[in-house]
């Protein structure tokens, strides 16, 4: 990411941020609107004279790890992420995700969005927008939620985690039938892109897809699940697209969810698959395709045993066509300790079986996670 970048990163969190220590101290002052061209102020200026409060929140994630394969541990600044969200009318929301990754390594924008709400069961949202791929990605990634410190290879490799794509969506709640609300999603989008055969992770972030970097088709899909009382969620997604710049390729990707939250007790699994059309020779795509076919899962379990200690338990494994070398498992032994609500202490071991190997890959990872 160049200096400029970074520097426009900054400027905007401060600017930000001392509208919200204004608005903070200032929220019942009544401030007249200058309907004159002064040399003072701009667009900003003029936005913060109409609009009531913006909201700015964030988290930041701090972590240790030690592999057992070559002895090496490392410190990492993971996440320090800015959401900034404001409700403009009764049916107007806008909310962002500035991302600030590895001490600044990588800077992104997450997502940036605006929803019109026309009833609980249509809102309209169009932007840029988390993909409605399973629950962990749209409503459990952030660390301050997650219940473990990596997220599982099917979060990665299959439904990528933190994915989001530039377009249209209509989502909503229905009617409740007895203890079941459903809730549903339809979207088009730019969609995924990258060259034949890529993990499906790397061919993310597709903004912009008629400016010559990726393909002139659109991505498709949508999710459907139900919420049964106020404790489980059942959903299952689908997503569909072209991926390569030739517009040849297509992906499709399909997807089940459930999670429960039952007091002191959770439970928690996902499972996706995917199709990935690639040319059987990369150089030659005359001599035809094949489909790729890629799946994983994980399923995870907690007990609160008491009101800040929380054990987790976690095992994940990924199968991936063309690439068994890739082919892996894994248990993860955790324990969570709450210093607060949305304030998290993780100690996890991962226990790795990789091609048949698992002594030689084992993980030690200790991650301070504080959304505030």
């Amino acid at each position: 990411m160049s200096r400029i970048s970074k520097r426009l990163f900054v400027s905007i969190t401060t600017i930000l941020f001392c509208h919200f220590i204004y608005a903070q101290d200032d929220f019942d002052a009544t401030v007249e609107e200058d309907k004159e061209k002064t040399a003072t102020g701009g667009f900003g200026a003029d936005l913060a004279k109409n609009i009531s409060f913006v909201n700015f929140n964030g988290y930041i994630t701090n972590e240790f790890f030690a592999t057992q394969s070559d002895d090496n541990s490392t410190f990492d600044n993971h996440y320090f992420n800015v959401f900034i969200s404001s409700q403009l009318t009764d049916r107007i929301f806008i909310e962002g995700q500035l991302e600030y990754e590895h001490g600044g390594q990588d800077i992104d924008v997450r997502y940036a969005y605006a929803d019109y709400k026309v009833s609980d069961a249509f809102v309209i949202r169009s932007g840029k927008f988390l993909v409605p791929a399973g629950q962990f990605n749209e409503y459990l990634y952030p660390e301050y939620l997650s219940k473990t410190i990596s997220r599982a290879w099917v979060n990665r490799e299959i439904s990528p985690s933190a994915w989001a794509e530039v377009g249209v969506q209509v989502r909503g709640r229905l009617s409740s039938l007895g203890s079941a609300t459903p809730f549903y999603s339809v979207y088009v989008v730019n969609g995924l892109s990258g060259e034949s055969g890529d993990g499906i992770r790397n061919l993310r972030g597709n903004a912009r897809d008629s400016k010559g970097s990726g393909n002139e088709n659109k991505g498709f899909g949508g999710a459907f699940g139900v919420d049964i009382g106020d404790d489980i969620t059942l959903s299952t997604n689908y997503y569909t697209g072209k991926y390569t710049a030739d517009n040849e390729l297509n992906l499709s990707i399909i997807g089940a969810s459930f999670y429960m939250d039952k007091e002191k007790f959770s439970i928690w699994g996902e499972y996706h698959m995917a199709k990935q059309e690639a040319y059987l020779d990369a150089t030659d795509a005359t001599l035809g395709s094949a489909d790729l076919n890629k799946s994983g899962f994980f399923v995870q379990g907690g007990y609160m045993i008491t009101d800040k200690l929380e054990p987790i338990v976690r095992y994940d494994a990924i199968k991936l066509d063309g690439a068994p070398e890739g082919d892996r498992s894994r248990i993860t032994f955790g324990a969570n300790y709450y210093l607060a609500k949305t304030a998290v202490v993780k100690v996890n071991y991962e226990l790795i079986s990789d091609d048949g190997i698992d002594e030689d890959d084992n993980v030690f990872g200790v991650q301070l996670s504080v959304g505030f």
